[in-house]
C-alpha cells in the first residue's frame, strides 16, 4: 500500500526513485527510513538486478499492479500486492473468466476428499479456472484432481517461485505450470515464513469469482480466507457436514450464519452463478426488440462478445464515464436485456 501511494503521488516508479527527500516527506506516510531507502537506491536496485536476471533464467514473469495483465479482479482490493511473481503456461488464466478458490483444512477426513474431487470434476464442463494454496490437505486434492482432468489451475505460494513448499508437492507442481501456474507475491528467495500464508489468502479469493470451502475447523487459514473475501465482496460457499463433526465445525457454522450459502454439488454453484446458462444458445442470432441508444449498443456488443465481463474491464473497453455507464447498465437491465451476475459481471440475457 505505501508503494502504491509513493507510484500515486510521483506518478511512476521511476519517478519515485527521482524524487527528492523533501518531496518524498510531503507524501502522507512517507517517513525518514523509507525516504532514505529510495534516495540511496543501490542495495534496492541490485537486489532488483538479482532478481530480474533469476526472472530471466527460470521464466518468471513480474506483474506491477499498474500493468494490463495484473489480476483485473484482484486490483479492486485496496490491500493487493504491488507486485506478483508468476510462473506458468498462460499469464491470461489470471484473468479468466470464471475462477474458483477452493480451500479447505490441512488434515481432511477420507470423505471431505472425495467430496473435494468430486466438487472438481463437476466444475469441469464450466470451463473454470480453480485457484488453490498448494497446502497439504484440501489443497493440494484439489490441485491434484484439477491437474488430472486438465482443469488449468494455480498455486498460490506463501514464499518465493525460487523453491515449492511441502517439498513433496514439488511434482504436482511442475505439472500445474504446464497448465496453470504458480503465484508469489515475495522474491524467489523469500523463505516460507509462518506470517506469509495468512496474508497469501487475500490473493486466493481476491482473483477469484467465489471461494468454496471444503472442510475446515472452527478457526485457521480457511476462516481468514473466508474474511477476505468477505471484505472483497466475493460469494462464499460451504459444503455442510455432520453436526460435532470437527472437521466441519466450521462450514457449519458459516452456514448457520449466512456468511456461505450451502452447496452440495458444483451445478448448485454454477446455478448460482448463471452459469448453467453458459454455451446453451439457441442457434439462431437472438433479437433485441427494444430500441437501444448509441451508448446502450455499445455496451451490448462488449458484453456479448465478452460474456461475464467485470465492470472494470467494461469501463476500459466501452471509455464511457462511470456515471453513464452506471446508468445506462440501469437501463438495459430494466429493459431485461443484460443480467447482473456476482462480483460486478454482466452478460446478455
Amino acid at each position: 500500500m505505501t508503494a502504491k501511494t509513493l507510484v500515486s503521488y510521483c506518478g511512476s516508479p521511476e519517478a519515485v526513485f527521482r524524487a527528492s527527500g523533501k518531496e518524498l516527506g510531503r507524501i502522507p506516510g512517507i517517513g525518514p527510513v523509507i525516504i532514505q531507502s529510495i534516495t540511496d537506491p543501490s542495495d534496492a536496485l541490485r537486489r532488483a538486478e538479482q532478481e530480474l536476471r533469476y526472472m530471466e533464467q527460470y521464466g518468471i514473469e513480474a506483474l506491477f499492479y499498474t500493468d494490463p495483465g495484473y489480476p483485473a479482479r484482484l486490483k479492486q482490493s485496496p490491500d493487493s500486492p504491488s507486485l506478483l511473481f508468476f510462473k506458468g503456461s498462460n499469464p491470461a488464466l489470471l484473468d479468466k473468466e470464471r475462477i474458483v478458490a477452493i480451500i479447505g483444512t490441512r488434515q481432511p477426513t477420507d470423505h471431505g476428499k472425495d467430496i473435494c474431487e468430486a466438487f472438481v470434476e463437476g466444475f469441469l464442463p464450466f470451463d473454470v479456472l480453480i485457484v488453490s494454496g498448494l497446502a497439504f490437505g484440501v489443497d493440494i486434492t484439489a490441485h491434484r484432481k484439477a491437474t488430472g482432468v486438465g482443469i488449468p489451475n494455480i498455486g498460490v505460494l506463501g514464499h518465493g517461485l525460487g523453491s515449492i513448499y511441502p517439498a513433496q508437492h514439488k511434482s504436482i507442481a511442475l505439472r500445474m505450470v504446464e497448465n496453470g501456474g504458480l503465484l508469489s507475491e515475495y522474491p524467489h528467495d523469500a523463505k516460507p515464513d509462518r506470517e506469509h500464508f495468512p496474508m497469501r489468502n487475500r490473493i486466493i479469493s481476491g482473483m477469484s469469482d467465489l471461494v468454496l470451502v471444503v472442510e475446515t475447523a472452527a478457526s485457521g487459514g480457511s476462516m481468514i480466507t473466508v474474511q477476505f473475501a468477505e471484505r472483497q465482496g466475493r460469494e462464499v460457499f460451504a459444503v455442510p457436514g455432520r453436526p460435532g463433526d470437527s472437521k466441519s465445525i466450521g462450514c457449519n457454522y458459516l452456514i448457520k450464519n449466512e456468511r456461505a450459502k450451502l452447496t452440495e454439488s458444483a451445478a448448485d454453484i454454477a446455478c448460482h452463478m448463471g452459469w448453467d446458462q453458459a454455451g446453451k444458445e439457441s442457434g439462431r442470432q437472438g433479437k433485441l426488440f427494444q430500441e437501444l441508444s448509441p451508448t446502450e449498443e455499445i455496451l451490448v456488443n462488449i458484453i456479448r462478445a465478452q460474456p461475464e465481463i467485470p465492470i472494470d474491464q467494461l469501463t476500459v473497453q466501452s471509455g464511457l464515464q462511470p456515471g453513464i455507464l452506471a446508468s445506462s447498465i440501469l437501463d438495459l437491465e430494466f429493459k431485461g436485456i443484460i443480467r447482473t451476475l456476482p462480483g460486478k459481471r454482466y452478460r446478455v440475457c
